[in-house]
């Protein structure tokens, strides 16, 4: 995905006096006073006037959002690591697979500090429908918190914090996550020892690749992190354990591990959807349909409003066979909610698996236009003049030129070339893009035994050995 910005959007509020900065933060002065002396907290001095101080809130809240700040300025909180790729992150097995670079210091800044413009840019959304939401409708709450350990006792503050993060990490939409990722936040700084906040944030990190421009090495340390955070304060937590097997199983391929966390979530809290939800979903991904149709229609049973839920379901259901019924379902999904992403990206894949080509540029325009996408906007295009020009070859041609030009950009990780090249009977080329996707750690990698695609490259040996060492690594130990 490309970077969207929001600079000209965000207010940024001058904040006048110590008693206000203090409160925006919800401390007293002397704690403000001691992070600006300790920890680098950005406040300004009137000049020739004594002892007068203002702050900008876009800057506060770029400092509270940062990892120093998450880590250092509060003092009670244990820091999230830098996003770096660290030697036990990466796998150590499969040594003719290159790994992705570190992320260097300088991005992180940048990259912190353009989320939290957003976030102040988003901040000022009305909350009526949260606070509508968390009434009883026909005697059940639409947001319910999880039962909270008899031995910690949240903030009532962190409280209310978490609440919002919850429902704004449901709507799941590149503003409503990183808006719950600044509740989230808020809920730790208030209560450090709020394990289902730190769950939360964790969940947030797992899904931003997928419906946001944030990168997987930025994402998945962080949910790594956050959720062993979140079950060290409480090993009971059904959705600390399901956040880490979800980063466990599509960043660091450790399918065991990662199965075991779902299967541990759901024993702990066998009513949670979102367990159940993202365990089928990973079978999904090793192609164990039967399996992933029972747990998805599960997570339906608990939740049946969740239209992430229910598009999985579809998608599931697709995949085990039941076509015509998914994809009516997927159109119902995408007419009732025209913002939400996965329905016409789910679509779109189902287009182009069946051939449908018209439906499949249809739908990856309407998808580029509501993530505002670039990338996948010139695909569209491209597609479109290929089909009418030389038929299905000639739009997958055209389709490989733009992602080879995005590959060599560095804005791609070439997954999609590797399986355009398969199409296209360009064997060697799809090798070497499939183990540039691998050293990226593109999750899309983690399903190639199944896709049709990459079937054409069986007995291929360069192919079967890339395969060998991806079915090493995620069933390793």
């Amino acid at each position: 995905m490309t970077s969207r910005t929001a600079g000209s959007a965000a207010e940024n509020r001058r904040i006048d006096s110590w008693k206000e900065i203090a409160s925006f933060f919800g401390r007293d002065e002397r704690t403000v006073k001691r992070w600006e002396k300790e920890r680098g907290l950005p406040v300004h001095r009137l000049p020739g006037e004594r002892g007068g101080v203002f702050a900008w809130s876009q800057e506060l809240t770029a400092w509270l959002n940062s990892a120093v700040a998450i880590g250092k300025a509060i003092g009670e909180l244990d820091p999230l690591p830098p996003i770096v790729e660290t030697p036990e992150s990466q796998p150590t097995e499969s040594p003719a697979i290159p790994v992705a670079p570190a992320v260097s210091p300088p991005r992180l800044r940048r990259t912190w500090i353009w989320v939290s413009i957003i976030v102040v840019a988003l901040a000022a959304a009305p909350f009526y429908s949260f606070h509508f939401l968390r009434r009883p409708f026909f005697g059940r709450s639409f947001i319910t918190p999880r039962t909270t350990p008899a031995h910690h006792t949240p903030d009532p503050e962190a409280q209310e914090f978490y609440l919002k993060g919850r429902y704004y990490w449901s709507r799941r939409t590149e503003g409503s996550l990183r808006q719950a990722i600044d509740a989230f936040t808020q809920a730790v700084v208030h209560d450090s020892n709020y394990a289902q906040a730190y769950a939360g944030l964790a969940e947030c990190y797992d899904i931003m690749p997928e419906f946001t421009s944030m990168r997987g090495s930025e994402a998945f340390p962080r949910a790594i992190a956050a959720a062993s955070k979140a079950i060290a304060l409480d090993p009971s937590l059904a959705e600390a354990h399901r956040a880490l097997g979800f980063a466990l199983f599509y960043w660091e391929w450790k399918v065991p591990a990662a199965l075991s966390e779902y299967q541990r979530a759901i024993q702990l809290d066998p009513r949670d959807e979102e367990g159940h939800h993202w365990y089928a979903t990973s079978l999904l991904t090793l192609g164990r349909f039967p399996e992933a149709m029972e747990e998805i229609d599960k997570a339906q049973q608990l939740n049946p409003a969740s239209r992430s839920i229910l598009s999985d379901q579809s998608l599931i259901r697709f995949w085990a066979g039941d076509r015509a019924p998914a994809i009516q379902k997927l159109r119902e999904i995408e007419q009732a909610e025209p913002e939400f992403f996965s329905a016409p990206r789910y679509l779109a894949g189902i287009a182009f698996a069946m051939k449908d080509y018209r439906t499949y540029i249809d739908q990856t325009k309407r998808l580029a236009a509501i993530s505002n996408d670039e990338q996948m906007a010139a695909i569209a295009t491209a597609a479109q003049r290929g089909l009418s020009k030389g038929g299905e070859r000639g739009l997958l041609e055209a389709i490989r030129v733009v992602q080879q030009r995005y590959f060599d950009s560095g804005q791609s990780s070439g997954f999609e070339l590797a399986r355009t090249c398969a199409l296209l009977g360009r064997q060697q080329e799809a090798v070497i893009d499939l183990k540039a996707a691998i050293a990226a750690h593109d999750y899309m990698v983690l399903n190639i035994s199944t896709d049709q695609a990459f079937g054409l490259l069986n007995g291929d040996p360069a192919f079967e050995e890339v395969l060998r060492q991806i079915t090493a690594r995620m069933y390793r130990a």
